[in-house]
Protein backbone atom coordinates (compact mmCIF):
# COMPACT_ATOMS: atom_id res chain seq x y z
CA UNK A 1 0.00 0.00 0.00
CA UNK A 2 1.63 3.54 -0.72
CA UNK A 3 0.13 7.16 -0.36
CA UNK A 4 0.32 10.04 -2.58
CA UNK A 5 1.77 13.12 -0.66
CA UNK A 6 -0.44 16.42 -1.25
CA UNK A 7 1.28 19.40 -2.07
CA UNK A 8 -0.93 21.58 -0.35
CA UNK A 9 -4.27 20.94 2.11
CA UNK A 10 -6.49 23.25 3.90
CA UNK A 11 -4.72 25.69 6.44
CA UNK A 12 -1.10 24.23 5.15
CA UNK A 13 0.55 27.76 5.63
CA UNK A 14 -0.16 28.06 9.31
CA UNK A 15 0.37 24.62 10.08
CA UNK A 16 3.40 24.91 7.84
CA UNK A 17 4.60 27.90 10.26
CA UNK A 18 3.88 25.87 13.35
CA UNK A 19 5.21 22.39 12.34
CA UNK A 20 8.21 23.37 10.76
CA UNK A 21 9.91 23.72 14.36
CA UNK A 22 9.06 19.74 14.27
CA UNK A 23 11.24 18.67 10.70
CA UNK A 24 13.06 16.06 10.61
CA UNK A 25 15.74 14.84 8.09
CA UNK A 26 13.57 13.39 5.35
CA UNK A 27 12.95 10.04 5.53
CA UNK A 28 11.71 7.67 2.05
CA UNK A 29 8.06 6.73 2.27
CA UNK A 30 7.12 3.35 3.43
CA UNK A 31 5.25 0.83 1.83
CA UNK A 32 3.16 -0.91 4.37
CA UNK A 33 1.28 -3.89 2.77
CA UNK A 34 3.88 -6.41 4.30
CA UNK A 35 3.69 -4.91 7.74
CA UNK A 36 -0.32 -5.41 7.79
CA UNK A 37 0.13 -8.78 6.09
CA UNK A 38 2.27 -9.92 8.88
CA UNK A 39 1.56 -7.67 12.12
CA UNK A 40 4.87 -7.49 15.04
CA UNK A 41 5.00 -8.45 18.02
CA UNK A 42 7.61 -7.81 21.06
CA UNK A 43 11.34 -6.76 19.85
CA UNK A 44 12.88 -9.71 18.03
CA UNK A 45 16.05 -9.09 20.43
CA UNK A 46 14.35 -9.60 23.70
CA UNK A 47 12.22 -12.79 22.39
CA UNK A 48 12.93 -13.88 18.96
CA UNK A 49 10.31 -15.02 16.73
CA UNK A 50 7.76 -16.66 19.55
CA UNK A 51 7.31 -13.64 21.48
CA UNK A 52 6.26 -14.70 25.03
CA UNK A 53 4.31 -17.92 23.90
CA UNK A 54 4.76 -21.04 25.17
CA UNK A 55 5.05 -24.19 23.14
CA UNK A 56 0.87 -25.08 23.56
CA UNK A 57 0.52 -21.56 22.57
CA UNK A 58 1.68 -21.88 18.77
CA UNK A 59 0.40 -23.37 15.88
CA UNK A 60 2.01 -25.69 13.26
CA UNK A 61 1.89 -26.91 9.62
CA UNK A 62 1.68 -30.81 10.07
CA UNK A 63 2.05 -33.34 7.02
CA UNK A 64 0.41 -36.36 7.42
CA UNK A 65 2.79 -39.33 6.40
CA UNK A 66 5.55 -37.30 5.78
CA UNK A 67 8.00 -39.99 4.13
CA UNK A 68 4.77 -40.94 2.17
CA UNK A 69 5.89 -38.39 -1.19
CA UNK A 70 6.39 -40.47 -3.95
CA UNK A 71 4.70 -44.30 -5.29
CA UNK A 72 6.58 -47.39 -4.38
CA UNK A 73 3.78 -49.54 -5.74
CA UNK A 74 0.28 -49.96 -5.94
CA UNK A 75 -2.28 -50.21 -4.11
CA UNK A 76 -0.68 -47.53 -1.53
CA UNK A 77 -0.66 -44.11 -2.53
CA UNK A 78 1.83 -41.21 -1.88
CA UNK A 79 0.71 -38.46 1.37
CA UNK A 80 2.34 -35.80 -0.22
CA UNK A 81 4.53 -34.79 -3.35
CA UNK A 82 7.94 -33.25 -1.91
CA UNK A 83 10.33 -34.97 0.40
CA UNK A 84 10.77 -34.06 3.95
CA UNK A 85 13.39 -31.55 3.11
CA UNK A 86 10.83 -29.74 0.78
CA UNK A 87 8.71 -29.80 3.44
CA UNK A 88 10.87 -28.22 6.13
CA UNK A 89 12.00 -25.64 3.69
CA UNK A 90 8.10 -25.21 2.28
CA UNK A 91 6.81 -24.10 6.01
CA UNK A 92 5.98 -27.78 7.57
CA UNK A 93 6.83 -27.56 10.96
CA UNK A 94 5.62 -31.04 12.31
CA UNK A 95 5.94 -34.57 10.90
CA UNK A 96 4.17 -37.61 10.93
CA UNK A 97 5.86 -40.63 10.27
CA UNK A 98 5.20 -45.01 10.82
CA UNK A 99 8.32 -46.60 11.90
CA UNK A 100 8.73 -50.03 12.00
CA UNK A 101 11.59 -52.76 11.61
CA UNK A 102 11.75 -56.17 10.82
CA UNK A 103 10.78 -58.61 13.58
CA UNK A 104 12.78 -56.20 15.98
CA UNK A 105 15.93 -56.79 14.46
CA UNK A 106 16.24 -54.89 10.98
CA UNK A 107 17.20 -51.63 10.72
CA UNK A 108 14.21 -48.91 11.79
CA UNK A 109 11.78 -47.76 8.43
CA UNK A 110 9.52 -45.45 7.51
CA UNK A 111 6.55 -47.42 5.98
CA UNK A 112 3.35 -47.16 5.22
CA UNK A 113 1.99 -50.57 6.08
CA UNK A 114 4.87 -53.24 6.45
CA UNK A 115 4.91 -53.90 2.71
CA UNK A 116 5.33 -50.42 1.83
CA UNK A 117 8.50 -48.72 2.66
CA UNK A 118 10.54 -45.56 1.91
CA UNK A 119 13.24 -44.93 3.56
CA UNK A 120 15.27 -45.09 6.71
CA UNK A 121 14.45 -43.65 9.71
CA UNK A 122 18.13 -42.48 10.29
CA UNK A 123 18.39 -41.23 7.19
CA UNK A 124 14.50 -39.19 7.28
CA UNK A 125 16.28 -37.73 11.00
CA UNK A 126 19.39 -36.55 9.66
CA UNK A 127 17.31 -34.66 6.96
CA UNK A 128 15.38 -33.12 10.35
CA UNK A 129 18.32 -32.65 12.28
CA UNK A 130 20.17 -30.65 9.72
CA UNK A 131 17.46 -28.28 8.66
CA UNK A 132 17.44 -27.46 12.73
CA UNK A 133 21.11 -27.20 12.94
CA UNK A 134 20.72 -24.41 9.92
CA UNK A 135 17.88 -23.03 11.38
CA UNK A 136 18.60 -22.06 14.99
CA UNK A 137 15.39 -20.54 15.45
CA UNK A 138 13.10 -23.44 14.34
CA UNK A 139 11.28 -26.00 16.37
CA UNK A 140 10.08 -29.13 15.06
CA UNK A 141 7.86 -31.54 16.02
CA UNK A 142 7.82 -35.31 15.14
CA UNK A 143 4.75 -37.83 15.49
CA UNK A 144 5.95 -41.47 15.70
CA UNK A 145 2.95 -44.02 14.86
CA UNK A 146 5.55 -47.01 16.56
CA UNK A 147 6.03 -50.53 14.98
CA UNK A 148 9.50 -50.63 15.71
CA UNK A 149 11.13 -52.31 18.63
CA UNK A 150 11.31 -49.42 21.36
CA UNK A 151 15.11 -50.02 21.78
CA UNK A 152 15.71 -50.13 18.17
CA UNK A 153 14.05 -46.81 18.14
CA UNK A 154 15.64 -45.09 21.01
CA UNK A 155 19.52 -46.28 19.54
CA UNK A 156 18.69 -45.10 16.06
CA UNK A 157 17.48 -41.67 17.49
CA UNK A 158 20.81 -41.65 20.28
CA UNK A 159 23.59 -42.51 17.62
CA UNK A 160 22.29 -40.25 14.73
CA UNK A 161 21.96 -36.91 17.78
CA UNK A 162 25.46 -37.87 18.73
CA UNK A 163 26.82 -37.93 15.16
CA UNK A 164 25.61 -34.89 14.62
CA UNK A 165 26.87 -33.78 18.11
CA UNK A 166 23.18 -32.78 18.71
CA UNK A 167 22.71 -35.11 22.04
CA UNK A 168 20.83 -31.88 23.36
CA UNK A 169 18.69 -30.87 20.51
CA UNK A 170 16.13 -33.63 21.82
CA UNK A 171 13.00 -31.68 23.77
CA UNK A 172 13.87 -33.40 27.79
CA UNK A 173 10.16 -32.81 29.62
CA UNK A 174 11.93 -33.21 33.26
CA UNK A 175 13.87 -30.23 32.24
CA UNK A 176 11.25 -28.33 32.49
CA UNK A 177 9.37 -30.17 34.39
CA UNK A 178 6.75 -29.97 32.38
CA UNK A 179 3.69 -31.71 34.36
CA UNK A 180 3.88 -29.43 37.29
CA UNK A 181 4.64 -26.49 35.32
CA UNK A 182 3.13 -26.48 31.85
CA UNK A 183 5.18 -26.42 28.73
CA UNK A 184 7.89 -23.96 28.60
CA UNK A 185 8.33 -21.00 26.81
CA UNK A 186 9.17 -21.53 23.04
CA UNK A 187 12.11 -18.83 22.96
CA UNK A 188 13.26 -20.89 25.89
CA UNK A 189 13.38 -23.97 24.25
CA UNK A 190 15.47 -22.16 21.66
CA UNK A 191 17.56 -20.95 24.14
CA UNK A 192 18.71 -24.23 25.58
CA UNK A 193 18.48 -25.66 22.05
CA UNK A 194 15.75 -28.11 22.68
CA UNK A 195 14.02 -27.82 19.50
CA UNK A 196 13.13 -31.55 18.37
CA UNK A 197 10.59 -32.41 20.14
CA UNK A 198 8.93 -36.26 19.58
CA UNK A 199 6.21 -38.28 19.99
CA UNK A 200 5.61 -41.90 19.92
CA UNK A 201 1.81 -43.20 20.20
CA UNK A 202 2.61 -46.60 22.37
CA UNK A 203 4.49 -47.10 25.90
CA UNK A 204 5.26 -45.00 27.88
CA UNK A 205 7.56 -41.86 28.34
CA UNK A 206 10.92 -43.10 27.48
CA UNK A 207 14.72 -41.19 27.98
CA UNK A 208 16.23 -41.31 25.20
CA UNK A 209 19.85 -40.43 25.37
CA UNK A 210 19.53 -36.67 27.47
CA UNK A 211 15.75 -36.22 26.12
CA UNK A 212 12.91 -37.70 26.23
CA UNK A 213 10.18 -39.28 23.83
CA UNK A 214 6.66 -38.51 25.09
CA UNK A 215 3.71 -40.91 24.92
CA UNK A 216 1.47 -38.99 22.32
CA UNK A 217 -2.02 -39.59 24.49
CA UNK A 218 -0.80 -38.55 27.58
CA UNK A 219 0.36 -35.15 25.77
CA UNK A 220 -2.24 -34.39 23.50
CA UNK A 221 -5.91 -34.50 22.19
CA UNK A 222 -6.75 -35.65 18.58
CA UNK A 223 -9.96 -34.84 16.67
CA UNK A 224 -11.15 -38.04 14.41
CA UNK A 225 -10.94 -37.45 10.86
CA UNK A 226 -14.35 -37.08 10.68
CA UNK A 227 -15.57 -37.60 6.77
CA UNK A 228 -19.14 -38.15 6.08
CA UNK A 229 -20.85 -37.74 2.59
CA UNK A 230 -18.70 -36.80 -0.06
CA UNK A 231 -15.18 -37.07 1.56
CA UNK A 232 -15.89 -33.65 3.35
CA UNK A 233 -14.26 -32.92 7.10
CA UNK A 234 -16.87 -32.40 9.04
CA UNK A 235 -17.13 -32.17 12.79
CA UNK A 236 -14.50 -32.57 15.49
CA UNK A 237 -15.10 -35.40 17.83
CA UNK A 238 -12.68 -36.88 19.79
CA UNK A 239 -10.36 -39.91 18.58
CA UNK A 240 -10.83 -42.67 21.05
CA UNK A 241 -7.11 -42.75 22.23
CA UNK A 242 -7.72 -38.99 22.94
CA UNK A 243 -8.83 -37.10 25.81
CA UNK A 244 -11.69 -34.28 25.17
CA UNK A 245 -10.68 -31.65 23.07
CA UNK A 246 -11.52 -29.38 25.79
CA UNK A 247 -9.56 -30.85 28.64
CA UNK A 248 -7.77 -27.70 30.02
CA UNK A 249 -5.23 -29.62 31.52
CA UNK A 250 -3.93 -33.58 31.78
CA UNK A 251 -5.30 -35.51 34.58
CA UNK A 252 -3.18 -35.02 37.92
CA UNK A 253 -0.80 -32.27 36.10
CA UNK A 254 -1.00 -28.57 35.25
CA UNK A 255 -0.14 -29.53 31.72
CA UNK A 256 -2.21 -28.21 28.77
CA UNK A 257 -2.46 -30.96 26.31
CA UNK A 258 -1.27 -29.94 22.38
CA UNK A 259 -4.43 -30.19 20.18
CA UNK A 260 -3.83 -32.03 16.69
CA UNK A 261 -6.44 -31.40 14.07
CA UNK A 262 -6.37 -33.79 11.35
CA UNK A 263 -8.12 -32.46 8.01
CA UNK A 264 -7.13 -35.57 5.55
CA UNK A 265 -9.06 -38.58 4.53
CA UNK A 266 -6.83 -41.71 4.67
CA UNK A 267 -8.94 -43.97 3.08
CA UNK A 268 -9.33 -42.18 -0.61
CA UNK A 269 -8.36 -44.25 -3.09
CA UNK A 270 -5.79 -41.47 -4.15
CA UNK A 271 -5.38 -38.73 -1.55
CA UNK A 272 -4.19 -35.61 -4.02
CA UNK A 273 -7.61 -36.23 -5.40
CA UNK A 274 -9.37 -34.38 -2.41
CA UNK A 275 -6.18 -32.29 -0.98
CA UNK A 276 -7.11 -29.36 -2.70
CA UNK A 277 -10.80 -29.06 -1.28
CA UNK A 278 -9.55 -29.71 1.89
CA UNK A 279 -6.91 -27.46 2.40
CA UNK A 280 -8.38 -23.76 1.27
CA UNK A 281 -11.77 -22.60 2.73
CA UNK A 282 -12.77 -26.28 4.39
CA UNK A 283 -9.44 -25.76 6.21
CA UNK A 284 -10.30 -22.41 7.66
CA UNK A 285 -13.88 -23.71 8.68
CA UNK A 286 -12.91 -26.84 10.00
CA UNK A 287 -10.37 -24.86 12.39
CA UNK A 288 -13.84 -22.79 13.37
CA UNK A 289 -15.34 -25.55 13.94
CA UNK A 290 -12.60 -27.40 16.39
CA UNK A 291 -11.92 -23.73 18.00
CA UNK A 292 -15.47 -24.30 18.93
CA UNK A 293 -15.46 -27.30 20.79
CA UNK A 294 -11.77 -27.00 22.34
CA UNK A 295 -12.11 -24.03 22.99
CA UNK A 296 -8.30 -22.75 21.67
CA UNK A 297 -6.71 -23.16 17.68
CA UNK A 298 -5.03 -26.23 17.17
CA UNK A 299 -1.60 -26.38 18.06
CA UNK A 300 -0.98 -29.23 15.18
CA UNK A 301 -2.68 -28.75 11.59
CA UNK A 302 -2.50 -31.88 9.76
CA UNK A 303 -2.96 -32.29 6.18
CA UNK A 304 -2.16 -34.32 2.98
CA UNK A 305 -0.50 -32.56 0.57
CA UNK A 306 0.55 -28.86 2.02
CA UNK A 307 1.04 -27.28 -0.40
CA UNK A 308 -2.28 -27.64 -2.11
CA UNK A 309 -5.84 -25.76 -2.06
CA UNK A 310 -8.69 -24.95 -3.94
CA UNK A 311 -8.45 -21.00 -2.68
CA UNK A 312 -6.52 -18.48 -4.07
CA UNK A 313 -4.05 -17.13 -1.23
CA UNK A 314 -5.34 -19.59 1.06
CA UNK A 315 -3.29 -22.85 2.33
CA UNK A 316 -2.37 -24.70 5.21
CA UNK A 317 0.86 -22.17 5.93
CA UNK A 318 -0.56 -19.43 5.32
CA UNK A 319 -4.04 -20.43 7.42
CA UNK A 320 -1.83 -21.42 10.24
CA UNK A 321 0.06 -18.19 10.31
CA UNK A 322 -2.69 -16.25 10.50
CA UNK A 323 -3.54 -18.82 13.84
CA UNK A 324 0.03 -17.50 15.09
CA UNK A 325 -0.71 -13.78 14.35
CA UNK A 326 -4.00 -14.36 16.18
CA UNK A 327 -2.00 -16.17 19.52
CA UNK A 328 1.49 -14.37 19.51
CA UNK A 329 1.51 -13.12 23.10
CA UNK A 330 3.07 -9.52 23.32
CA UNK A 331 4.72 -8.05 26.49
CA UNK A 332 4.40 -4.47 27.53
CA UNK A 333 5.86 -2.50 24.97
CA UNK A 334 5.81 1.17 24.08
CA UNK A 335 4.02 1.04 20.91
CA UNK A 336 0.93 -1.63 22.88
CA UNK A 337 -2.00 -0.07 24.34
CA UNK A 338 -5.03 -0.91 26.14
CA UNK A 339 -8.25 0.74 25.85
CA UNK A 340 -10.11 0.88 28.60
CA UNK A 341 -12.92 3.53 29.31
CA UNK A 342 -12.10 5.47 26.24
CA UNK A 343 -8.77 6.16 27.96
CA UNK A 344 -5.61 4.90 26.03
CA UNK A 345 -3.28 2.57 28.54
CA UNK A 346 0.19 1.90 27.95
CA UNK A 347 1.30 -1.46 28.56
CA UNK A 348 5.10 -0.36 29.26
CA UNK A 349 4.72 3.24 31.38
CA UNK A 350 3.42 2.85 34.99
CA UNK A 351 -0.43 4.09 35.30
CA UNK A 352 0.45 6.44 31.80
CA UNK A 353 -2.29 7.62 29.94
CA UNK A 354 -2.66 9.13 26.62
CA UNK A 355 -4.29 12.58 26.64
CA UNK A 356 -5.09 15.80 24.55
CA UNK A 357 -2.28 18.45 25.40
CA UNK A 358 -2.03 22.19 25.45
CA UNK A 359 -3.37 24.08 22.70
CA UNK A 360 -1.05 25.79 20.36
CA UNK A 361 -1.55 29.84 21.03
CA UNK A 362 -3.60 30.45 17.78
CA UNK A 363 -6.37 27.67 18.84
CA UNK A 364 -5.09 25.45 15.85
CA UNK A 365 -4.72 22.49 17.84
CA UNK A 366 -2.07 21.32 20.40
CA UNK A 367 0.08 18.67 22.01
CA UNK A 368 -0.64 15.11 22.40
CA UNK A 369 0.68 14.15 25.94
CA UNK A 370 1.01 11.22 28.38
CA UNK A 371 -0.52 11.43 31.86
CA UNK A 372 -1.20 9.38 35.14
CA UNK A 373 -4.32 7.69 34.15
CA UNK A 374 -7.84 8.87 35.34
CA UNK A 375 -10.51 6.93 37.31
CA UNK A 376 -12.78 9.11 35.99
CA UNK A 377 -12.29 9.90 32.65
CA UNK A 378 -12.03 13.42 31.56
CA UNK A 379 -12.68 14.72 28.17
CA UNK A 380 -9.02 15.32 27.83
CA UNK A 381 -8.48 11.57 28.37
CA UNK A 382 -10.78 10.52 25.53
CA UNK A 383 -9.95 9.18 22.66
CA UNK A 384 -11.99 6.97 20.30
CA UNK A 385 -11.23 5.24 16.98
CA UNK A 386 -13.52 6.23 14.01
CA UNK A 387 -14.02 5.41 10.47
CA UNK A 388 -13.74 8.78 8.34
CA UNK A 389 -16.32 10.31 6.86
CA UNK A 390 -15.01 9.66 3.71
CA UNK A 391 -13.27 6.39 2.00
CA UNK A 392 -11.03 5.50 3.95
CA UNK A 393 -9.86 1.85 2.94
CA UNK A 394 -9.98 0.17 6.34
CA UNK A 395 -8.49 2.90 8.38
CA UNK A 396 -9.39 5.00 11.36
CA UNK A 397 -8.94 8.78 12.66
CA UNK A 398 -8.59 8.42 16.39
CA UNK A 399 -10.63 11.42 17.74
CA UNK A 400 -9.99 13.25 20.72
CA UNK A 401 -13.13 14.04 23.26
CA UNK A 402 -13.24 17.20 21.80
CA UNK A 403 -13.31 16.19 18.25
CA UNK A 404 -9.69 16.54 16.63
CA UNK A 405 -8.06 14.19 14.96
CA UNK A 406 -4.74 12.34 16.04
CA UNK A 407 -2.22 13.56 13.48
CA UNK A 408 1.26 13.12 12.12
CA UNK A 409 3.01 16.84 12.01
CA UNK A 410 2.94 17.36 8.30
CA UNK A 411 6.78 18.37 7.75
CA UNK A 412 6.05 20.42 4.83
CA UNK A 413 4.98 16.98 3.06
CA UNK A 414 8.11 14.97 4.15
CA UNK A 415 6.89 12.00 6.50
CA UNK A 416 8.33 12.58 9.54
CA UNK A 417 10.56 9.77 11.23
CA UNK A 418 10.79 8.24 15.19
CA UNK A 419 10.37 10.12 18.10
CA UNK A 420 8.43 12.94 16.05
CA UNK A 421 5.83 13.82 18.99
CA UNK A 422 1.82 13.59 17.80
CA UNK A 423 -0.35 16.72 17.55
CA UNK A 424 -4.36 16.88 18.04
CA UNK A 425 -5.46 18.90 14.75
CA UNK A 426 -9.06 19.35 13.25
CA UNK A 427 -10.04 16.41 11.48
CA UNK A 428 -9.73 16.44 7.72
CA UNK A 429 -12.77 16.16 5.38
CA UNK A 430 -10.73 13.96 2.42
CA UNK A 431 -7.87 11.87 2.30
CA UNK A 432 -4.94 14.07 1.72
CA UNK A 433 -1.24 12.40 3.00
CA UNK A 434 -2.78 10.09 5.41
CA UNK A 435 -1.43 11.67 8.40
CA UNK A 436 -4.32 11.26 10.49
CA UNK A 437 -5.55 7.68 9.30
CA UNK A 438 -4.45 4.92 11.74
CA UNK A 439 -4.17 0.98 11.31
CA UNK A 440 -5.53 -0.99 14.26
CA UNK A 441 -4.28 -3.88 14.90
CA UNK A 442 -5.32 -6.05 18.11
CA UNK A 443 -2.82 -8.11 20.01
CA UNK A 444 -3.23 -10.57 22.09
CA UNK A 445 -1.56 -9.45 25.90
CA UNK A 446 -2.47 -13.05 27.79
CA UNK A 447 -2.75 -16.69 27.13
CA UNK A 448 -5.59 -17.32 24.94
CA UNK A 449 -6.70 -14.29 24.02
CA UNK A 450 -8.66 -13.26 26.83
CA UNK A 451 -6.38 -9.68 27.43
CA UNK A 452 -6.18 -7.62 24.32
CA UNK A 453 -4.64 -4.60 23.52
CA UNK A 454 -3.62 -2.98 20.15
CA UNK A 455 -1.21 -1.04 18.16
CA UNK A 456 -1.48 1.48 15.34
CA UNK A 457 0.32 2.25 12.86
CA UNK A 458 -0.19 5.67 10.93
CA UNK A 459 -0.78 4.97 7.36
CA UNK A 460 1.31 7.92 5.66
CA UNK A 461 4.29 7.02 7.94
CA UNK A 462 4.20 3.42 8.53
CA UNK A 463 5.01 4.34 12.28
CA UNK A 464 3.08 3.65 15.46
CA UNK A 465 1.63 5.64 18.35
CA UNK A 466 4.03 5.47 21.23
CA UNK A 467 4.41 6.83 24.58
CA UNK A 468 7.92 8.12 25.10
CA UNK A 469 9.68 6.52 27.88
CA UNK A 470 12.14 8.97 28.39
CA UNK A 471 9.16 11.49 29.40
CA UNK A 472 7.26 8.39 31.50
CA UNK A 473 7.59 9.88 34.86
CA UNK A 474 6.91 13.51 33.42
CA UNK A 475 4.04 15.45 34.45
CA UNK A 476 3.14 15.77 30.93
CA UNK A 477 5.34 13.51 28.54
CA UNK A 478 5.24 12.50 24.72
CA UNK A 479 3.36 10.63 22.77
CA UNK A 480 5.25 10.07 19.42
CA UNK A 481 5.47 8.11 16.85
CA UNK A 482 8.32 5.02 16.47
CA UNK A 483 9.06 1.96 14.83
CA UNK A 484 6.08 -1.00 15.39
CA UNK A 485 7.20 -3.70 17.30
CA UNK A 486 9.14 -5.83 15.70
CA UNK A 487 8.17 -10.36 15.25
Amino acid sequence: MTTSRAATRPGSGRRARLLRLFALPALPLLVLASMLTAPAGASAADTGKYGHARYDQWSWVTTHNAYAHNWVGAPVPPSQSRTIKEQLEGGVRALMLDTYNSSGTGPVRLCHTKFACYEDFKSALLTIVNFLQKNRQEVVTVFLENYADEDALGKTITDMLKAKDAENLLFNQNKYGIYYNNWPLLRDMVADNQRLVVFKDKGRDMAVGSGTLMNTWTHTVENKYGYGMGNAPTGCDARGESKPLNTKAMPDTKMTPLFTMNQFNSDAGNPQDLAAGHNGNALEKRIETCRGVAGRAPNFVAVNFFQESDTPGVNPVSVVAGLNKDGYLYPPDPAVWVVSGKQYRSTYGSNRCMVRGDEFPDGSGGLVTQRACADSVPSSHQWTATEPNYVGKGHFWIKAGNGSCLTVPYNNGTPPGDGTQLFWWPCETKWFSGSQLWNVIPVNLGAGGQDRGYYFINQWTGKCLTLDPSTSTAKAGKVTQASCPSH
